[in-house]
């Protein structure tokens, strides 16, 4: 029998929200060594990370070191019997500034990443009596390219002697995974388009959520999802999967218990107006029974809670009310370590300035439209690394980068500006 670890959107280094960066940067550490524990437990012949082993490609290099002790231990923990597989994702960078570069030399005979010359259009190919792979790296233009080296990939799947022929993807899929809403057709690849390609199992990074089996007439269709929370709101749960493979594929998601609980909740008030006093008793009972339920269980947790409704008045009155009572919680009851609040709610009698119909990738395409291709994918990956650095640098005062970062951001637009002239 054959057997198949399988992650991703690992993202080391994520340290997101601010307020809480420590405490989210370790757990994204741990939920990677519990998977590392995982494989070497089940005593895997093979480990395959569908995308996003880091956070951003300008990790810190506590974080390299981290991902190729943690690497290097799953190696000898499997007495070097055991071939690792990987695909670049959004967070990893580009192909030609790619963060998966360093950890690739330290384990150059064991890891293989794959999937940034399949986009080129090469034949790129990790090849064994037992295992073909080829990788699709991540672009965000997924669903046009995949048709124009669908002839390729097939090919390479076709041809190779191999028992089992694997695509690793960081992609959406249609009709597999529970898309977001908004998500532009360009950036979502249809489940056509990936039968088409021959292979037997298909395996795709991006998704957080795990995603269970999508049968294609014999093709398996994978999203194994995010080891730790990405974001306040993710539900869960987050692991990875054993696959056991002999005549046919079992699949198993082994779930990994969380360094800290992630939760989130929302008080929702309906369209009646209500007082400010109704939704702060709501709030602070429902943050009473999640530290119940921590100290039950001796975890400690972050909880994100949203207020929604139609308030009296003082919606921002409400906030800080609450920040301050929950500031106080906090230092009584340390097995609550943060509370983020987003506040939704609308006030009687108030309209909103701002409104409109344009989401966010609506507004980004239609703001790049004058730019050639290269330079629109060029755009949107500098759009997301900006947005990512502001979460994590931006100054908590005033909500911007220092000067020399800001710099640096303007100097590559003018490059991708420059380029279409």
């Amino acid at each position: 029998m054959v057997r198949i670890g399988v992650f991703s959107d690992t993202h080391i280094g994520r340290a997101v929200p601010n307020t809480v960066a420590e405490y989210r940067r370790r757990a994204f550490r741990h939920a990677f060594s519990r998977a590392i524990d995982l494989f070497i437990r089940e005593d895997v012949d093979y480990v395959i990370h569908a995308g996003d082993l880091f956070e951003r490609r300008s990790m810190t290099p506590g974080d390299s070191i981290l991902v190729k002790d943690e690497l290097q231990r799953l190696v000898d923990g499997l007495d070097g019997e055991v071939k690792i597989l990987m695909v670049r994702g959004n967070h990893d960078g580009t192909p030609e500034n790619s963060a998966l570069d360093y950890v690739k030399h330290p384990l150059a005979k064991y890891l293989e990443v794959l999937g940034d010359g399949t986009l080129r259009g090469e034949e790129e190919l990790y090849e064994d009596d037992l295992i073909a792979a080829v990788g699709f790296g991540y672009t965000p233009y997924p669903s046009p390219r995949i048709r124009e080296v669908e002839g390729v990939i097939r090919n390479i799947l076709q041809t190779s002697r191999a028992q089992f022929k694997v695509f690793i993807s960081h992609m959406f899929i249609e009709g597999h995974q529970d898309i977001p809403p908004g998500v532009p057709g360009h950036q979502i690849v249809s489940l056509e388009s990936i039968r088409r390609l021959g292979a037997d199992l298909v395996i795709s990074g991006h998704h957080h959520q795990y995603s269970p089996t999508t049968d294609l007439g014999g093709v398996k269709v994978l999203t194994p999802g995010a080891t730790e929370s990405i974001d306040l709101s993710d539900t869960g749960p987050h692991g990875a999967l054993i696959l056991n493979l002999e005549r046919t594929l079992d699949v198993q998601f082994r779930p990994i218990t969380p360094l800290y609980w992630v939760r989130s909740t929302a008080v929702e008030g309906g369209e009646t107006p209500r007082p400010r006093g109704w939704f702060k008793e709501k709030a602070l009972n429902q943050i009473r029974e999640y530290i119940k339920e921590l100290e039950g269980d001796g975890a400690k947790g972050i909880l994100r809670m949203t207020l929604r409704g139609l308030v009296e008045e003082g919606r921002y009155d409400l906030e800080l009310e609450l920040e301050n009572l929950i500031r106080e919680m906090k230092m009584e009851k340390p097995f609550l370590i943060h509370v983020e609040l987003e506040n939704s709610l609308k006030e009687k009698g108030v309209t909103p300035i701002l409104g409109g119909t344009l989401n966010r990738e609506e507004l980004l395409m239609e703001l790049f439209k004058p730019l050639g291709e290269e330079a629109r994918v060029k755009a949107m990956e500098l759009v997301e690394e900006v947005e990512l650095t502001l979460e994590e640098e931006a100054s908590t005062k005033t909500g911007l980068l220092t000067e020399s970062r800001r710099r640096e951001y303007v100097k590559r637009w003018k490059r991708i500006l420059g380029e279409t002239e």
